[in-house]
């Protein structure tokens, strides 16, 4: 089955990937893109266009699909099926149904490097962006690799992923790149769960959780990433394997 990922619909984010979860499950054989009305009321169009090239093209492979691209000069995508609707609260409802889908993986050997650490560093919602004094000096404490933020140096994301598959663990603010990982059997920590908290209840995941599709090895923090917060749950889990329970009461109403 030919699957459709309109563009004109749907933001070229890393929400692609909640998408292609469920497309697959659904029976989906290859990935068509439509790009001929790229969304540009996230990013500019010109930003839209780069972030499909370099998050959603690449992005079928992660799965063991191909892809084509319809951009008005290709053949046309009218025998291509919209079988998914991307988004959190889509994928949640997914899982909560009893469904499950094919995890993804990398495709390139798995790197490397024993800690990864993924900066943010947008020019969207500043507030989520990562404290880099205070993650490069724990990246360095630790021997992590720093991947910086894509707005500061590109990434491939089939070189972004082979260094998640090889890491012992990697860390993260609530990001794109994080949540990505969740997708896969990769180990994982997102901090600064609580800048997301209006899109996880958005979801329909109640504060203090994490995702449902979640492995033993991956855990979401809502604690902010201080320098203090960091080598506490990092030492903790080094030393025994586990997370620690970083329940928080949500906030006063």
């Amino acid at each position: 089955m030919r699957a459709l990922y309109d563009t004109a619909r749907y933001l070229t984010s890393f929400n692609f990937f909640e998408w292609i979860l469920q497309a697959n499950a659904a029976g989906a054989t290859k990935v068509v893109f439509d790009i001929r009305g790229i969304r540009g009321d996230k990013w500019p169009v010109s930003i839209a266009r780069q972030r499909f090239w370099s998050i959603c093209a690449p992005g079928p492979a992660l799965i063991g699909l191909p892809f084509e691209v319809f951009d008005g000069r290709t053949m046309s995508p009218t025998n291509a099926k919209d079988i998914a609707t991307p988004g959190g609260r889509p994928l949640v409802n997914f899982w909560n149904a009893g469904n499950r889908f094919r995890r993804l993986a990398t495709v390139l050997e798995p790197k490397q490097e024993r800690y990864t650490v993924t900066l943010r560093k947008t020019q969207r919602s500043p507030l989520r962006d990562s404290d880099e004094r205070v993650w490069r000096d724990f990246a360095k404490e630790i021997g992590a690799f720093v991947i910086e933020d894509y707005d500061t140096k590109p990434i491939h994301l089939h070189h972004r992923v082979a260094l998640y598959a090889g890491a012992a663990m990697n860390f993260f603010v609530s990001n794109g790149p994080g949540v990505l990982c969740s997708f896969t059997e990769y180990p994982c920590m997102l901090f600064n769960t609580v800048h997301a908290a209006g899109s996880f209840a958005d979801d329909g995941i109640p504060y203090g959780d994490g995702y449902p599709w979640m492995l033993k090895n991956q855990k979401t923090i809502w604690e902010l990433a201080t320098a203090e917060s960091l080598r506490r749950h990092f030492y903790h889990w080094k030393e025994t394997g586990e997370f620690t329970d970083d329940r928080v009461p949500p906030p006063a109403a």
